[in-house]
């Protein structure tokens, strides 16, 4: 098939695959006129690409998990996804301290203004200094 088609049934622009091929994530032959000619199989690499990305994986980050043997090396795989999982850990435990000062900051805001006062400047230094600020 040839790059538009396989745009269509890839959802991806014909520049974004030019873009793969580029970085060796996309293989793809060429006809006596020059034009690529892709397979049903790229479709599937393409899926992969879109699927690994999902997962925070760059596009740097993903030829190099296949060997000579044009297979993959599976504890190579593992290892990075493992990484990955712990990345997403990481993020999850950020986001949830940032969540539980903005929950503070807001309790603090109403206690504050229920009582018709303002955040207090030794308060809020208080609170920047909690937060390492």
């Amino acid at each position: 098939m040839k790059i538009g088609e396989l745009a269509k049934q890839s959802g991806v622009s014909a520049s974004t695959l030019r873009f793969y091929e580029s970085k060796g994530l996309l293989k793809s032959n060429r006809n006596s006129n020059g034009y690529r000619q892709y397979t049903q199989e790229s479709v599937r690499q393409i899926q992969l690409i879109k699927f690994s990305q999902s997962l925070g994986f760059t596009l740097d980050e993903l030829p190099t998990a296949e060997t000579n043997e044009a297979s993959f090396d599976h504890d190579l795989i593992l290892q990075r996804l493992k990484n990955k999982r712990q990345e997403a850990h990481l993020l999850l435990a950020e986001i949830q301290r940032k969540s539980d000062r903005l929950d503070k900051l807001i309790a603090l805001l109403n206690k504050n203004w229920a009582n018709g006062e303002c955040l207090p400047e030794q308060t809020l230094s208080k609170v920047l200094d909690e937060a390492n600020y």
